[in-house]
C-alpha cells in the first residue's frame, strides 16, 4: 500500500451491516486505499488477529473499545478488560496507537470519571504510549467535565447536521475551551446522518475541508477524520470529491 497523504488524515470504518456498510474483513483496508491515507480508526469489529492483520499496511491504527455503535458480536462484557487486552495486542501490532470511545457522552454506555481512570490505566498497562480518543459533537455542551479531562488524550469533534457546518468556527472554539490543552481531530461526514439523511452537499464538504486545512495550518486542529469506508459506495460523488481534494491538498511531503 502506497500512502500518499500526510499523517494528519485518517479514515473511519470497519465491518458493519448498518448504515449501508459492509461486513467484509477488508472493508477498511479498501477504504483507506481509496482515500490514500496512512492512518485509520478501526471501529465496529472485534480485536482479532484476523482483523488486526488486515490493517498492518497502515502506519497508525486507533481501535474502538466499548459498546456504543458496535457490532453486538464484537462487544466485550467489560470495557476496562477490553482496553487491557488491546494494550497487550499493541505489542504484537505496533501500529496500534490508541483506543477510541464512540459517542462518548451521547451513547448508551456511560463513562464516569472512575471508569475513565480505570480505562486509562488498563489501556496503558502494557504500552504507556497508547492514547484514549473520544467522540464528541458540536451540538452538545461539555460543561462540568473537569473530572474527566485527565483521562482523555485526544478529542474528535463532529458536526452532526450539515446545516451547522457553517458554524464550525464557533464549534471548534467551544470544543477547545471545553477540553483545554487536548489535541482535536475534526470528523467529516460524507453522508448527512443528522439532518437530511442524504449525501452531504459538495459545497459544504468543500467549506469544511477548507476550514480544516486552515485550522491545521494555524495549529487549532491536529487531524481530520473522513467517515468513511462505507460511503464510497453509498455516496460516490462525495467520496470522489473528498479523495480528489485530499490528493490535491494533503499530499505527503517528499523525504
Amino acid at each position: 500500500m502506497s500512502a500518499k497523504l500526510n499523517e494528519q488524515v485518517w479514515v473511519w470504518g470497519g465491518p458493519t451491516a448498518q448504515w449501508g456498510g459492509s461486513m467484509d474483513d477488508d472493508c477498511l483496508l479498501k477504504g483507506g486505499r481509496f482515500f490514500g491515507v496512512r492512518n485509520v480508526l478501526y471501529v465496529y469489529g472485534p480485536h482479532t488477529d484476523t482483523m488486526l492483520s488486515v490493517l498492518k499496511p497502515f502506519e497508525k491504527v486507533v481501535c474502538q473499545i466499548g459498546s456504543n455503535c458496535r457490532n453486538p458480536e464484537a462487544v466485550q462484557p467489560d470495557t476496562v478488560k477490553e482496553a487491557e487486552q488491546l494494550s497487550a495486542l499493541s505489542l504484537r501490532y505496533p501500529n496500534i496507537v490508541g483506543a477510541v470511545i464512540d459517542d462518548f457522552d451521547t451513547g448508551s454506555e456511560k463513562f464516569s470519571a472512575t471508569k475513565m481512570a480505570a480505562l486509562q490505566k488498563a489501556l496503558r498497562s502494557h504500552n504507556p504510549s497508547l492514547k484514549l480518543h473520544v467522540v464528541t459533537y458540536t451540538f452538545r455542551q461539555h460543561e462540568g467535565y473537569e473530572d474527566l479531562l485527565p483521562y482523555i488524550d485526544v478529542v474528535t469533534m463532529w458536526v452532526w447536521k450539515q446545516c451547522d457546518i457553517a458554524e464550525v468556527d464557533a464549534g471548534l472554539k467551544r470544543i477547545r475551551s471545553e477540553f483545554p490543552g487536548k489535541p482535536v481531530y475534526m470528523g467529516v461526514f460524507l453522508h448527512d446522518y443528522g439532518e437530511t439523511k442524504a449525501g452531504t452537499r459538495i459545497e459544504r464538504l468543500n467549506f469544511q475541508l477548507d476550514k480544516g486545512r486552515a485550522y491545521l495550518a494555524d495549529g487549532l486542529l491536529q487531524g481530520m477524520i473522513i467517515l468513511g469506508d462505507r460511503e464510497i459506495a453509498k455516496e460516490p460523488a462525495q467520496a470522489k470529491f473528498v479523495r480528489d481534494y485530499l490528493a490535491q491538498h494533503f499530499a505527503a511531503r517528499a523525504t
